[in-house]
């Protein structure tokens, strides 16, 4: 087979497909060159999911007359000038492929009116060809208009969404934008009407609200965090501000993770697991953290242009970032977060609304005086009276809120992965046996026993290799009985069989051994060994949740008694 140089149309329509792979690339394209134009409102307007038109309008600088022909031609930009510059990339768009791209692939339209000049001018592209140069009305800015995007290339056309589907993306990536810009007004209307709308004041709080809605606006907690390195060139550092959302506001997905890279929406695996794994414990299975994080990295840290549709980027610090930013998360969560969830009503489920409950604190059963503890945060803390289990499974409480119904073994697992987590880093608690406990494993246990055998130990087990597949257990975790103790490793060992070592395998064994060797439900506690879980829950970093998410307690408030009962 001979070797020939391909027809220019249809080089154009390869390259175009590279940058243009649906109606949503337009509008991104678009957008970023309006924001980079200093643009502080910017109207979409979409027809057909994009397909049948697109119309982008901004206020921005504008383009030259004399520089309108210009571009349209490919490889032309007026953001780099030379290689060098790739290593310092500070605007969204800089390939100059966008315009010619899209004109390739459309009919095409471009009005420009610059600040000062005294009217606009539009260029027309048909089948490729620029038509004409001519004056048109229009406010200092600039204005795309694409109509039948893919009218000539059939094959990309037909495997796009329905219209709904692909305005759904539309709309996701102008609230991503809207997020990372929230000093310039964003419109998107969807045939004729208004689909989304940003007030551009600058208020981030108002665009969450207008973006993700009222739940994740009202469970938002403001974060930053710094990262100072010291390298051959000098001294730099990178700025990680943004939301983090409460737990009790989570999503089935992981599309509520959004990250930005200088205000540029991309895609990090890496960050996106280090906010996941910030969370963990604290969702339930199958849940996912919303977050909304911009990293401001000095330029020549980070390469931009590693993806033609510029979503992907490369970190040159970040593993560094990775752990920061995973163990920032997870003190924001820690410092802010309520203790109990408040229920509606006795008669409804469960609801997620906030609740500015303090820290748990035990106080003595009915009779006795409570008891008194030191101030903690510059508040003193509410004291709460227990009274006793409800269906052997709930701690019931009384405090200045009203009643507390406690989770005896969501409690009781949050407090040993507390314990455990705390032994491992050199905080142990164990306890030596006066008989060695021996143990035979099956070979896929003995081998996860043996993978682990050093995290398992700096949480308080001392294991011994006895014979070809057994161990001795010559010292247990402090707080775990020994009657059970080769029970709880071997189901904690089960339950990690299915798992593989990675970062955050130290928790994962802290899990897998709270969860077996917490109280069960339908297991009676004494008084004080209610008092005893109710005090040790107070002393956790993170008392709300279990390892596995679940809530540990709940909250029925005098308001809502009163309610049920017909008193108000």
């Amino acid at each position: 087979m001979s070797i020939r140089i391909l027809p220019r149309e249809v080089v154009e329509k390869i390259a175009a497909g590279e940058v243009v792979e649906r109606p949503v690339s337009v509008v991104k394209e678009l957008v970023e060159n309006a924001l980079d134009a200093g643009a502080r409102s910017i109207s979409v307007e979409i027809e057909g999911g994009g397909c049948d038109l697109i119309r982008v309008s901004d206020d921005g600088c504008g383009i030259q007359v004399n520089d309108l022909p210009l571009a349209l031609q490919r490889h032309a930009t007026s953001k780099i000038s030379s290689a060098t510059d790739l290593d310092s990339i500070t605007t969204l768009g800089f390939r100059g492929e966008a315009l010619f791209s899209i004109a390739a692939v459309s009919h095409f339209t471009l009005t420009s009116r610059p600040e000062g000049s005294e009217a606009a001018h539009q260029l027309h592209v048909q089948d490729g060809s620029q038509v004409g140069l001519t004056r048109a009305a229009r406010a200092p800015g600039t204005t795309v208009l694409v109509e039948q995007l893919f009218y000539n290339v059939p094959a990309r056309r037909k495997f796009l969404r329905s219209p709904a589907g692909e305005a759904s993306q539309i709309a996701t990536l102008i609230g991503q934008l809207a997020l990372a810009y929230p000093e310039v007004a964003f419109r998107l209307v969807n045939g004729g009407r208004t689909a989304l709308a940003t007030s551009g004041r600058g208020e981030p709080t108002d665009t969450v609200l207008a973006v993700l809605g009222r739940d994740v606006a009202a469970a938002l907690l403001p974060f930053e965090t710094m990262i100072e390195a010291d390298h051959s060139d000098g001294a730099s550092t990178t700025t990680i501000r943004g939301f983090v959302v409460a737990p009790r506001v989570n999503r089935p997905s992981r599309s509520g993770i959004l990250l930005f890279v200088n205000r540029r929406a991309v895609k990090s695996r890496t960050l996106a697991f280090a906010v996941e794994e910030a969370y963990q414990t604290l969702l339930p299975s199958g849940r996912h953290p919303i977050a909304i994080l911009d990293l401001q990295v000095p330029p020549t840290e980070v390469d931009v242009n590693v993806h033609p549709s510029k979503s992907e980027v490369k970190l040159l610090r970040e593993r560094s970032i990775y752990g920061r930013l995973r163990d920032a998360v997870r003190l924001t969560l820690a410092e802010i977060s309520p203790w109990a969830r408040e229920v509606g009503g006795l008669s409804s489920a469960a609801q997620d609304s906030p609740l500015e409950a303090p820290r748990l604190l035990d106080a003595p059963l009915a009779g006795s005086a409570p008891l008194q503890r030191d101030p903690v945060g510059g508040r003193r803390l509410p004291f709460l009276r227990l009274m006793g289990q409800v269906a052997q499974t709930y701690i019931v409480a009384e405090g200045e809120k009203g009643l507390y119904l406690i989770d005896q073994h969501a409690a009781h697992e949050r407090v040993l992965l507390h314990k455990l987590l705390k032994a491992s880093e050199g905080k142990s608690n164990s306890q030596l046996l006066l008989e060695p406990i021996p143990a035979e494993l099956p070979a896929d246990l003995w081998e996860l026993a043996q993978a682990s055998k050093d995290t398992l130990e700096s949480m308080g087990y001392q294991l011994e290799p006895f014979g070809e597949r057994s161990l001795l257990i010559r010292a247990i975790p402090g707080d775990l009985a020994s009657s059970a103790a080769l029970q709880i490793l071997l189901e904690s060992l089960q339950d990690l069989a299915t798992e593989r070592p990675g970062d955050d395998w130290r928790e994962r064994v802290a899990v897998a051994l709270s969860c077996r060797a917490a109280v069960k439900a339908g297991q009676s506690l004494s008084p004080e060994e209610m008092r005893s879980l109710v005090e040790a829950l107070e002393e956790t970093d993170i008392c709300q949740h279990c390892s596995h998410g679940r809530p540990t307690a709940v909250l029925l408030s005098h308001q809502q008694l009163e309610r049920e009962f017909g008193r108000k």
